[in-house]
Parts: structure tokens; sequence; C-alpha cells
């Protein structure tokens, strides 16, 4: 049988600084007992016998419904860039972040150019 394994306030002190938490004495302690009833929990599951147990992917029966694939005509550019969100004030739904053709959006990347 494997060792038991347990977290010790310490190591959730370390991971709670890797991960830009601030934990005082009491949380370390409360998660460190929380995370070995864990481990706990989970050794006692690893003793069960499971070899007559067939390997599931998912407990239920789930089938993807889907439709086909069927070419169709899109919408109209104009009433694709009416969807466009508004550009100027908001008392001028007229003003669309678009060039008539694209939608406009703020850069994203940066270049060195």
């Amino acid at each position: 049988m494997a060792t038991k394994q347990t977290v010790s306030a310490d190591e959730i002190q370390k991971i709670a600084r890797l991960a830009k938490l601030h934990l005082n004495e009491e949380q370390r302690d409360l998660y460190a007992q929380q995370i070995n009833a864990i481990l706990e929990h989970v050794q006692k599951l690893q003793t069960l016998d499971v070899a007559e147990v067939e390997p599931l992917s998912h407990v239920l029966d789930l089938v993807n419904v889907t439709r086909k694939d069927k070419p169709a005509k899109s919408l109209p550019r104009d009433k694709v860039l009416a969807n466009a969100p508004l550009a100027g004030p908001a008392d001028d739904p007229e003003k669309r972040a678009t060039d008539g053709e694209f939608f406009l959006v703020p850069k994203v990347i940066k270049t060195d150019q």
C-alpha cells in the first residue's frame, strides 16, 4: 500500500505565493486540513477493486447532434455591418466601427516597425 500523502501549511503557503494569493495562518491551516481530507479520501478510493469495472469516457450515453453543413447565401454586407458597435457618441447611431467593407477593431498586436 502507498504511503499516506499529506500537505503541510508551509506547502499551502508556497502554493498560495505561486498563485499570488495572500493567506493568513488560519486560512493556510484550513486549506491544509481540507486538502489532506481529499487526499485521504483518494487513498481510500485507491483500495477499491475495479478490475471488473468497464472504463467509461462519460457517465451518460451522449451523442452529438449536428446538422449537415450545407452552403447557403450569406447576409448582405450592409446588414452585417449594421451590427458593428457604435464608434461615435451615443446620440449618433449612424457612426459605426466600420470602413464600409470591414469591421474596425482596436490594434492588439504591437510591431516594432
